[in-house]
């Protein structure tokens, strides 16, 4: 039954995210803005001596992976440029939008890219067990209780997640009895 459970969240975390039927006229603009802000702040944080692909946004969650920020919404060939190959990859066409949806696979975290104008951009981020946690100390296994010691009161909360959002980005902590079982970062595309 559990595992149904963890099945079923993971199928609806799935739909929050891929949101079918995108407008991509629209995307187009606010990725490219969105592009441009994101490589400012690498090329700022490069000049500053820096060795991070972007710096800290107060106005967005992004996830630090093994030393670099990974920011939602950024070129996923900068981040694989930063971080280097995953260990697993795997691609799929996407109902969501034109061309394919990317899965790279880091340990215990999973990046999922979107397409727009032939470039791959960050979308979700997933932390898949205990052994990696939010930059706020959040992990699989954490009580309801920590997320809010760690994030607050969410913005907005079902029976079984809590949702928090900055700007064009949600972190969503999923639940069962009480103890987180998921969390996923996600690029809000509409």
């Amino acid at each position: 039954m559990r595992k149904f459970k963890l099945v079923l969240v993971t199928m609806i975390m799935s739909v929050m995210v891929a949101g079918c039927g995108k407008d991509e006229a629209e995307s187009g603009s606010k990725n490219e803005t969105t592009a441009a802000a994101t490589e400012a702040a690498v090329d700022e944080s490069t000049e500053a001596g820096s060795d991070e692909t972007a710096v800290e946004t107060s106005d967005e969650y992004f996830y630090t992976l093994d030393g670099t920020k990974v920011l939602l919404n950024s070129k996923m060939e900068d981040v694989v440029a930063a971080i280097g190959e995953p260990d697993k990859y795997f691609e799929s066409e996407s109902c969501a939008f034109q061309g394919l949806d990317k899965v790279y696979t880091y340990g215990s975290v999973v990046i999922t890219t979107y397409p727009d104008n032939e470039v791959d951009y960050v979308y979700t981020i997933d932390l898949k067990d205990d052994t990696v946690e939010t930059d706020e100390g959040l992990y699989i296994g954490a009580s309801k209780e920590d997320v809010e010691a760690a994030y607050g009161t969410p913005g907005d909360k079902t029976d079984i997640a809590y949702i928090y959002t900055k700007g064009d980005t949600k972190l969503t902590v999923i639940f069962e009895d009480d103890s987180v079982v998921g969390i996923t970062y996600s690029y809000v595309t509409e």
